[in-house]
């Protein structure tokens, strides 16, 4: 037996209940700094401080921090499960692994409570409980897609979808109060249902066709589909047969993209990990219907402890969250809580989950892309260095954005009294510049010096292309306050979108307090929809420096522009007015004659003694200037 200097942690030793539950161990500050479950508390309990007994390095560590421990009995293994991983969730202890990751999963959703359904990206799962008494629906006509790890994922789904069937996209908000059919309906890409061009049943058959598509079954859509070719074509409606044909090739070209297949159609998570010092990365891969859907991973330090045990302790509170549980778990590792998972997976689900750790076969090999692929993503994050991920997450839930802002996109204006007016587009995704995606516009509609006007025609050119093409970023940014975003703000609401977030940067008008020096920076200030008051972020915080880098690019492209352009308007020179004469005129008379003025005074002679200038040249030059 270990050494024990507290007398309260030899009490409890002496008096450790028998039956199954949940420790907590603490130290001399009264902190939990360790939550284990146990089926027999006793013999648990005690081994942690037998001289022969855990051989866990951590536990060396852990022993040496306690001074109390308390416990709490249950009925069944099951129950010591799931409270471990509440009490682990509450108290976040030193020495547990504490998967933070309540917002990571997206899934889509379609509420068939609607009479014009639509897919949304939704966060959480709700459990199925009937009819909501306060809404009036009925939870078991929500059906659920995914998970997917990102918004990004999620968006490729939605994106593909929309583009082969002619959907609302709006948000009910948005459909409750439309006159007229927005852009989506004048490029074909919506039935407009807002405005009555389309009745419930038929509508009802594109909702089934992407539910087949949502749901893997691209084999019996691509049936439907061709039937209902065949039928518009027997009906001489050869339109209506050739959209069906188009509809069919690009399911056709997208099942054989697929990145795996499988021969049997199941639903299975597949979990590998790799470790190095006291850092373990854990990779899932998201099986749906036989087909690779999606990857997430998961990094963790392992405080010494075996990399076996951190993997099982994160495996048992993945699923606590309200998340889709899928047919089978492919793990590296046996797991004694094994059998414990499968009884609370399958009654969370409503139907039997296997829980399996194979060791040969198709599943095994599965798990070795998992491995490979962790130990990949372990090595790309040694050599990235910072966490760009959760940086983004922060900013989300400091600003209160919809959208985790992967994809950022700035504007910013750049005139002289209104002339040679521009404006630049820059894009960031995951923090860093993609320069191919940047935009320059040059300012048609506005010929005087007014910078909302200008920011109006810019943020409309780009977003009436982006409903074109589909491409929306997660969040918008302009450079200045309140007036710059009621323009972003009324460009949304005239174009219908509703799925992007609006901030606008400024420096504040006032210097920070405590600080009289005329040379200190003034503070930057971020406006968001709704509210009056501008938010004020810590300074040095990453959030707000990933944002300031994000606008002062997007001031230096623009104004590199408007440069270029000023350039070319102030430096003209008067041979490019006259006539006739090209690049390689000009060249040879300034190299001839040295400057301008000398070509003004030039004679006749003088002129036709030019390389390349004829006699017709000559005479239109020397009138021009005389």
């Amino acid at each position: 037996m270990i050494k024990i200097e507290s007398k309260k942690l030899i009490s409890k030793l002496k008096t450790i209940p028998t039956g199954t539950g949940v420790y907590m161990m603490k130290d001399t500050r009264g902190e939990v700094i360790y939550v284990g479950k146990a089926k027999i508390l006793r013999n648990r309990v005690r081994s942690y401080f037998q001289s022969s007994g855990d051989e866990r390095l951590f536990i060396k560590f852990l022993v040496k921090r306690i001074a109390d421990i308390d416990f709490v009995l249950t009925e069944t293994e099951k129950e010591a499960l799931i409270l471990e991983n509440n009490l682990i969730k509450q108290f976040k202890p030193r020495f547990n692994i504490n998967l933070r990751d309540d917002k990571t999963f997206v899934s889509i959703m379609l509420d068939m409570n609607q009479t014009f359904p639509y897919p949304v990206i939704i966060r959480q799962i709700e459990p199925s409980t009937g009819k909501d008494k306060k809404s009036k629906k009925n939870s078991n006509n929500i059906l659920y897609f995914g998970p997917y790890s990102s918004s990004r994922a999620v968006r490729e789904t939605l994106r593909y979808v929309n583009s082969l069937f002619p959907i609302r996209k709006c948000s009910q908000n948005v459909f409750k109060n439309r006159v007229r059919p927005c852009l989506y309906y004048q490029i074909g890409k919506c039935v407009a249902p807002c405005c009555d061009l389309v009745d419930e049943s038929a509508y009802k058959e594109l909702i089934n066709e992407i539910i087949l598509v949502l749901k893997g079954k691209n084999s019996e859509l691509l049936k439907v589909l061709k039937n209902k070719m065949h039928d518009a074509s027997s009906s001489l409606k050869y339109e209506k047969a050739a959209m069906f044909r188009d509809r069919i090739l690009a399911i056709e070209n997208t099942i054989e993209k697929q990145k795996i297949s499988t021969l049997k159609f199941v639903d299975r998570d597949v979990f590998g990990y790799y470790g190095e010092g006291n850092s373990i990365q854990i990779q899932a891969m998201f099986i749906r219907s036989g087909n690779l859907e999606d990857i997430a991973s998961y990094r963790f330090s392992n405080i010494n402890n075996t990399l076996s045990n951190v993997f099982c302790s994160f495996l048992n509170q993945f699923y606590v969250q309200t998340r889709f549980i899928p047919d089978e778990i492919v793990m590296p590792v046996e797991s004694e809580d094994k059998e414990i998972l499968e009884e609370l997976l399958s009654e969370k689900k409503g139907d039997k989950v296997k829980v399996i750790c194979p060791k040969r076969g198709e599943k095994h090999k599965l798990l070795e892309m998992a491995t490979v692929n962790a130990e990949n993503a372990f090595k790309i994050k040694q050599k990235s260095g910072g966490d760009i991920e959760s940086v983004l997450t922060s900013l989300k839930k400091q600003l209160g954005l919809a959208n985790i802002p992967k994809r950022m996109e700035c504007f910013d204006i750049s005139n002289t009294a209104g002339k040679q007016a521009v404006g630049s587009m820059v894009t960031f995704e995951n923090g860093l510049p993609v320069k191919k995606k940047y935009k320059r516009y040059k300012i048609k509609t506005v010929s005087h010096s007014d910078d909302y006007a200008m920011m109006y025609e810019v943020m409309t050119r780009r977003y009436t292309r982006a409903f074109k093409e589909d491409d929306f970023p997660d969040l918008t940014i302009v450079d200045g306050g309140k007036g710059q975003l009621g323009i972003a703000r009324r460009v949304f609401d005239e174009l219908g979108v509703d799925r992007v977030d609006i901030i606008a940067l400024a420096k504040s008008k006032k210097k920070a307090k405590g600080h009289s020096d005329s040379t200190h920076s003034l503070d930057e200030r971020v406006f968001i929809s709704n509210d009056a008051d501008p938010i004020v972020p810590d300074q040095d915080s990453p959030e707000l420096k990933l944002l300031v880098n994000i606008r002062d690019e997007a001031h230096r492209f623009a104004l590199a522009y408007h440069k270029k352009l000023r350039k070319g308007q102030y430096y003209k020179s008067p041979l490019d007015k006259i006539a006739g004469i090209g690049q390689v005129k000009k060249r040879n008379l300034l190299k001839h004659f040295g400057d301008i003025q000398k070509i003004r005074k030039a004679s006749l002679d003088e002129l036709g003694k030019v390389k390349s200038i004829t006699s017709k040249d000559t005479k239109i030059i020397y009138n021009y200037f005389q």
